[in-house]
């Protein structure tokens, strides 16, 4: 059986709790070099983080599944700047073409192309790095 990295992480809880609910929805799938990040967590951008690895023929029903979920979850939390709902995730993947691209950026983020995440408030067009989580 293949295996096919869906997403990566530098942080073991949120890889668990993401691994738990596909695995609650019977999808086929392991979180590879969660130890040895766990253990010496500056080789995460050396390896490329842990990854989430899925069975190649429920690849797409886990990313659906992991989608919705994030959709749901922010659907529940206030824009920081106006205090609506309607935050939403925006991901950009940079792609470089020269050899020399590459290699920066596999040096500086453990991958060939650079992916930015960020969201932003459909209400007030607010630009977040991340949520600043309210306590």
């Amino acid at each position: 059986m293949e295996f096919i990295n869906i997403r990566s992480y530098d942080n073991y809880i949120n890889a668990n709790m993401q691994l738990g609910m596909l695995q609650e929805q019977d999808i086929n799938c392991y979180i590879k070099d969660e130890q040895t990040i766990t253990i010496d967590p500056l080789l995460s951008p050396a390896i490329g983080g842990m990854k989430l690895m899925v069975a190649e023929v429920q690849v797409e029903r886990a990313l659906k599944i992991l989608e919705e979920a994030e959709t749901a979850w922010l659907e529940t939390v206030p824009c920081p700047s106006c205090g609506s709902l309607s935050l939403k995730k925006v991901v950009e993947t940079k792609h470089f073409d020269t050899t020399w691209g590459k290699l920066k950026s596999l040096l500086a983020n453990g991958q060939a192309t650079e992916v930015k995440t960020f969201y932003t408030c459909r209400n007030c067009s607010h630009v977040f790095d991340e949520i600043p989580l309210s306590l």
